[in-house]
């Protein structure tokens, strides 16, 4: 069993991790009319509001008692989603079943639900069920009034169908010193920018062309075509299907994989069709705003008509690609264990983080190397060179993976980049030795390992 571990007071607490879904900083909280004493107020959390309750004054330590300056859980309870305040998040750990000593199983609203030794004392299992609204009744309403706390059950449900699909996943770069991100499913594959054959005349924004596996590949400026100045140099092509053909744009650098809720895109209105809008930065750019770009406004009709009447006249025929090509390759990210050469298809990839060292966990799985935060969530920590035997280098980030909704952090030595692979090019292979690796795939001479996540599912 899967438990994430807090402290409240004095006191150590657990709830089962499938009920927390994030781990965040103190938020600003909206005191809510005719709530009973131990709910504090609303929060509105990356868009969603959410009931916060307060915990403390549930275990019976008096309202308000947890550290001001901790942090929030934010708990499924039932079909609700509550927000909790607690001291200090400890951890993630794996107990067998028979290490917890269960209370009355029948009492399903009781908050303390069983506990637990650890070396340094007991700790109490908590029951997130009990924290839902089904308990919870208004307190000095009015005659004729409604109060806030019986119409927040119906608003979670409608925010839940609402965030259904609103995964927005998307490459970022790097150019002109500002950041840019493109939507993945725009990104064919990222190589490093290679010899470039000059297209005098062909415009400010061509690069020129680059050969790629045998095709001539039109480069373009993204800089150059958002009319900016180019201060950097660029080093990386991503090649991008639009309007029927393949084209590179080239950026200065890569800054990684991140996933947005659609939500907080703050879109253009009138006039920047190259751009959909903006969003928040992270990380280095955290305080910067990106730009997401909108390819088919960044590469108008126009444009692609004339570069092709350009490429026909010099005797070169656009890379073309078709909806049978699209399905017929497979899109990944490729990084290195060791000297060995991995990838992992793309539609896993959550997000990638720069390394940090992870917590170890007491009585933990001996699989894992701990966990760690990003983003606010407690993620498992996994590395992958020990699942494949390979012997580490310098390791310096995590690949974020989902597993039925859930984060793993999977170390590895160095992020290479997007490619794409014909399935042509792939190779199941059989090893009783390690249930990770699947088959493998062949790209301008490299055998690559492709990994499969599917021993993770089964233990999820």
């Amino acid at each position: 069993m899967e438990l994430v571990l807090f402290e409240v007071g004095k006191g150590r607490f657990a709830f089962s991790a499938i009920g927390v879904s994030k781990v965040l900083d103190v938020l600003p909280v909206t005191p809510l009319p005719y709530a009973p004493a131990d709910v504090e107020g609303l929060v509105n959390v990356a868009g969603a509001v959410y009931l916060k309750v307060d915990l403390a004054a549930r275990l019976g330590m008096g309202e308000r008692s947890a550290d001001p300056n901790g942090n929030l859980l934010v708990v499924t309870a039932q079909k609700d989603t509550v927000v909790v305040q607690v001291d200090r998040v400890f951890n993630k750990i794996s107990l067998e079943s028979d290490a917890i000593k269960l209370y009355d199983e029948s009492d399903s609203d009781a908050l303390v639900r069983g506990e637990f030794m650890l070396p340094d004392g007991m700790v109490l299992l908590l029951n997130e069920a009990s924290l839902g609204l089904q308990n919870m009744e208004p307190v000095g309403v009015p005659e004729g009034g409604g109060g806030l706390v019986g119409q927040i059950e119906a608003t979670t449900v409608t925010q839940a169908a609402e965030l259904v699909n609103n995964d927005m996943p998307t490459v970022t770069v790097q150019d002109g010193d500002e950041t840019y991100a493109f939507h993945m499913e725009d990104v064919l594959e990222i190589i490093e920018i290679r010899d470039l054959t000059a297209l005098p005349g062909a415009g400010p924004e061509v690069e020129g062309l680059m050969q790629l596996r045998g095709s001539a590949l039109l480069v373009l400026s993204l800089s150059k075509l958002l009319k900016c100045e180019q201060t950097v140099a660029p080093k990386f092509v991503l090649v991008v299907a639009v309007h029927g053909s393949r084209l590179g744009i080239s950026v200065a650098d890569m800054v990684g994989i991140e996933r947005y809720e659609k939500d907080i895109l703050q879109t253009i209105t009138g006039g920047d069709s190259q751009l959909e809008g903006y969003l928040p930065g992270y990380g280095a750019w955290e305080g910067r705003m990106t730009g997401l770009v909108a390819l088919g406004g960044l590469v108008s009709l126009d444009s692609m008509a004339h570069f092709r009447r350009y490429l026909i006249q010099h005797g070169v025929d656009m890379a073309a690609i078709s909806e049978q090509e699209m399905k017929s390759v497979r899109r990944l990210l490729s990084f290195r264990l060791g000297d060995e050469r991995c990838a992992l298809p793309l539609s896993l990839v959550d997000r990638v983080e720069e390394y940090g060292s992870a917590v170890n966990l007491p009585q933990g799985d001996d699989s894992l190397a701990g966990v760690v935060q990003i983003k606010g969530e407690v993620a498992p920590v996994l590395d992958m060179r020990d699942m494949l035997g390979i012997k580490g280098k310098d390791t310096s980030a995590y690949v974020v993976v989902r597993i039925q909704g859930a984060p793993w952090a999977l170390v590895v030595d160095k992020v290479d980049r997007v490619i794409e692979i014909a399935e042509k090019d792939i190779t199941p292979v059989r090893t009783s030795q390690n249930d990770y690796l699947t088959e493998v795939g062949r790209l301008d001479g490299e055998l690559i390992s492709l990994l499969s996540l599917e021993p993770l599912s089964r233990a999820a």
